[in-house]
């Protein structure tokens, strides 16, 4: 089915998500701004893991099984679950997934073209609108915020991007704040850059309504 087959075009790009963020995909590819049932997502992993297209195992944590596309359904091995960044990237999942709902396109960041130059976790796209996403569950010291931010300003103030969304916990978004605040590059940026609290401790996103503040794809261009 079509809409089968753009799931599997979203797990080629964010390549393990949980269950929770599979609900929230497969209610955006049905036009809604909310997610299906944790029924119809379950019933949904195990209809594409009998065909041979995504596996998932359950590891006991928040947000239900990890799935993943499989080589036959995305042409891509199968990831890590145990590697230290696996927690990351079922965020990232958890973000991507909201954004689809909200009507963006996702894709990965382009890899930088020179050296000093930063990669987002993610990008979400409207008509004429470029927004970066950075998924923060950990706070970094000064000197890398200084030299993401740097980047980050030579981006934005080429109009390459239009802004950058740091999606945190409650200790990483005040990390990420303290650092726009201290450092002169992320004070330059500051009014371009939102710091949104949305992940609990363990890395889950557990709202189960889009955030008022995730303004619409079809919003951005009106």
């Amino acid at each position: 089915m079509p809409r089968d087959e753009q799931v599997l075009v979203w797990f080629s790009i964010v390549r393990i998500a949980n269950v929770q963020s599979v609900r929230w995909v497969l209610g955006a590819l049905n036009g809604d701004q909310g997610p299906v049932s944790t029924r119809r997502a379950q019933m949904w992993c195990a209809r594409m893991k009998t065909a041979g297209m995504v596996d998932r195992a359950q590891l006991g944590g928040a947000g239900g099984s990890l799935v993943w596309g499989t080589y036959q359904g995305i042409g891509l091995s199968k990831p890590g679950l145990y590697r230290q960044t696996t927690r990351h990237e079922v965020a990232v999942a958890a973000a991507s997934a909201r954004y689809a709902a909200a009507g963006y396109a996702w894709q990965r960041d382009d890899k930088p073209a020179y050296a000093g130059r930063h990669q987002a976790d993610g990008a979400a796209l409207a008509p004429g609108w470029i927004e970066l996403i950075e998924v923060e569950l950990t706070g970094k010291r000064m000197p890398r915020y200084a030299q993401i931010f740097n980047s980050f300003r030579h981006r934005l103030d080429m109009g390459d991007v239009s802004m950058v969304t740091y999606l945190c916990n409650a200790e990483s978004a005040r990390a990420v704040r303290d650092a726009l605040r201290s450092s002169p590059t992320g004070r330059s940026i500051a009014d371009r850059v939102a710091v949104r609290e949305v992940y609990d401790r363990s890395g889950l996103w557990p709202e189960d309504e889009l955030p008022v503040w995730l303004v619409t794809a079809e919003s951005r261009v009106r």
